[in-house]
């Protein structure tokens, strides 16, 4: 077969008569500390085909996209990465498997009739674009949106035939969204509107002109005891169809073996996964366990490195085991208040992965004084810190440097991104007038 298949969570396989390709194999691990879980099995001919794969692409450093449990059964494979500032990934694998970087927005030819071009954008996501022959070409977006590359991947996609899309889209529950107010009053997500997914795939088919798209990166399911209350917001599988328009495009089902010569489909029904709910402890955490001083340090020591933290936040406070430890900058009234449990704090300080902390929805914070984590915490640590190993403000100057220097449409993208976070964190608790804006805005694009 010449085509692709989907599975999994954001697993693409590519063929050319065999597998050749496959993206984000989250196949074993439990993601987030154990708060992640597939909600669909993955089959045994899916999985066959993506060990049969050549390739492995890794769009970023999510563990449902690079599943740690997952990486050894790659070891004879050759694994791709997008050359972003930091390497983090590209170093850190290629210490026990073959890895290639590749550079943005330059064709590899993986086979005799497929080639593919990745770019590595300012966030610390990269997409893919997988042409097979003259006529088909993949847009894989995975949780990304192409920053810095939307109006070249677009002259791009214009010169072919059929092209689908794959991208994250849901009611948005893949953020931080166990939020609570400085009173103690949850916060309500966007995901709790629970607005229909369809009308998003047809801004998506229009803003990328692509005629097919499938729901792709948001097939999970929370499954611990101290998270499970958030699948409320996670969107069930028959809800993607939800307001789409059918004289717009094409809204493929989720799993699918799609052959290019046929221009067809066949459709993959994959069982749907019994989630067995594991108690925090099964993951390490006991949230009787407290700081110990070595902690304390370890915890402040990791803080103190990014500049903005100090400029943007007064303060920010642990309560683990019962117990306050605190951290003071100034007098700032704004500021953060972590609950959570010490060895997955620990866990994630050590291995610089505070975002599967954020994700992981088990952890609750106290927002103080101000209405989000964007754009002054989430970004700052999470990706430029954690991923770009950027901390001061000249670290941060050298970090956008290099993507302005290595992206075609940075400016282009930077200030859509910028207005739609204004967007965001002034209208945060005035949802209609947020996606009134936000229709606005799409208009624009």
């Amino acid at each position: 077969m010449l085509g692709f298949e989907t599975i999994g969570n954001a697993t693409l396989t590519v063929f050319d008569e065999s597998p050749i390709l496959t993206t984000d194999p989250w196949i074993i691990g439990k993601p987030y500390f154990g708060s992640w879980d597939h909600r669909y099995e993955i089959p045994e001919e899916q999985l066959d085909n993506i060990k049969k794969c050549k390739y492995v692409w890794l769009s970023h450093g999510h563990p449902d996209h690079i599943d740690p449990g997952s990486i050894e059964i790659f070891s004879d494979k050759t694994i791709l990465i997008a050359d972003h500032y930091g390497e983090r990934i590209f170093n850190d694998l290629s210490k026990r498997l073959s890895c290639i970087k590749l550079k943005s927005n330059e064709w590899f030819s993986i086979s005799k009739n497929i080639k593919i071009k990745t770019f590595a954008d300012w966030n610390q996501d990269s997409c893919l674009l997988v042409h097979i022959d003259e006529k088909n070409v993949l847009l894989n977006l995975n949780d990304g949106q192409a920053f810095g590359w939307s109006s070249t991947i677009k002259k791009i996609l214009s010169n072919y035939e059929n092209k689908f899309l794959f991208n994250l889209n849901s009611w948005g529950d893949a953020d931080m969204i166990n939020l609570y107010d400085e009173n103690d009053n949850f916060i309500n997500p966007i995901a709790a509107d629970q607005d229909p997914c369809g009308v998003t795939y047809n801004y998506l088919l229009k803003k990328w002109n692509c005629n097919y798209c499938l729901p792709f990166s948001s097939l999970h399911a929370y499954s611990r005891e101290d998270s499970v209350k958030m699948n409320k917001f996670v969107t069930p599988l028959e809800k993607h169809t939800e307001g789409f328009d059918i004289s717009k495009g094409n809204l493929l089902p989720a799993f699918i073996s799609w052959d290019v010569k046929k221009k067809d489909y066949k459709k993959i029904n994959p069982p749907q996964k019994k989630i067995i709910v594991k108690k925090p402890e099964d993951f390490g955490d006991n949230y009787s366990d407290q700081l110990n001083k070595e902690d304390k340090d370890l915890v402040k020591n990791y803080f103190d490195k990014f500049e903005n933290i100090k400029v943007n936040f007064g303060f920010l406070q642990f309560i683990v085991g019962g117990s306050e430890f605190n951290i003071k900058y100034s007098n700032k009234k704004q500021g953060l208040r972590f609950f959570v449990p010490r060895n997955s704090l620990i866990t994630a300080i050590k291995n610089n992965i505070f975002d599967d902390l954020l994700i992981g929805n088990f952890m609750k914070i106290q927002v103080i004084n101000i209405k989000s984590l964007y754009p002054n915490f989430t970004p700052y640590v999470a990706k430029y810190g954690d991923n770009g190993f950027s901390y001061s403000k000249n670290e941060l100057a050298n970090y956008f440097k290099y993507y302005k220097l290595n992206s075609s449409n940075f400016w282009l993208d930077f200030l859509k991104i910028k207005s739609e976070d204004f967007i965001r964190i002034n209208l945060i608790n005035r949802k209609k007038i947020y996606f009134f804006a936000r229709k606005i805005k799409r208009k624009l694009l």
